[in-house]
């Protein structure tokens, strides 16, 4: 018989991937790649959850939402869209936010940082995060889009090309704050202690 503790086999491909040698020798690399794939796999769930909730809110008919101030914010924030009210766009916006922040925040916990620091501080603190990247997005948004369209580019063109580089443009903190901040790991209380 053997002193040695059984090794267990990870499970889940995950788990598979993170025991990779690559994975092992470059984590902080691996760590960010796991996030853009997270990060990635969420956006595209808050853009189907975007266009369900436009077609719902359309069929309801819902009208402007009511004169406060969150709301000014987001009117100023927001796409219109033609042919819908802007109070479907502004709550189809709400919505599909906070879904996809929301599954995009409970994967990276789980399968990115491995975090098992206080979820409720966590939430809040991603709320937080959503706020300021929200703003920061309204007020860097139409400079990254005037740095584009001095491409004279087809107008379409031009706004998805600056609707990306605005997107990427987050990655600069949003990633280091949820690695460093949101998404801790409580530190290791040595057993000798």
């Amino acid at each position: 018989m053997s002193n040695q503790p059984e090794q267990t086999e990870k499970k889940g491909l995950v788990a598979r991937l993170d025991s990779t040698a690559f994975a092992r020798g470059h984590a902080e690399l691996w760590t960010f790649i796991k996030f853009a794939a997270v990060s990635t796999f969420g956006a595209g769930l808050e853009l189907a959850a975007q266009n369900i909730a436009l077609a719902v809110f359309k069929a309801l008919n819902v009208q402007a939402p009511p004169d406060f101030i969150l709301f000014k914010w987001l009117q100023s924030s927001v796409e219109m869209r033609e042919g819908y009210t802007l109070g479907t766009v502004v709550y189809a916006f709400m919505a599909s936010t906070a879904i996809g922040y929301t599954i995009g925040f409970f994967l990276n916990r789980s399968t990115t940082f491995h975090a098992d620091s206080n979820i409720a501080l966590g939430i809040f603190l991603n709320v937080l995060l959503i706020v300021f990247t929200i703003a920061a997005n309204s007020l860097l948004g139409p400079v990254i889009f005037g740095y584009v369209a001095r491409l004279n580019l087809s107008d379409g063109l031009t706004d998805n090309i600056a609707k990306v580089l605005s997107m990427m443009s987050t990655v600069l903190w949003v990633y280091p704050a949820n690695r460093f901040v949101i998404h801790r790991k409580r530190k290791e209380v040595p057993a000798d202690a």
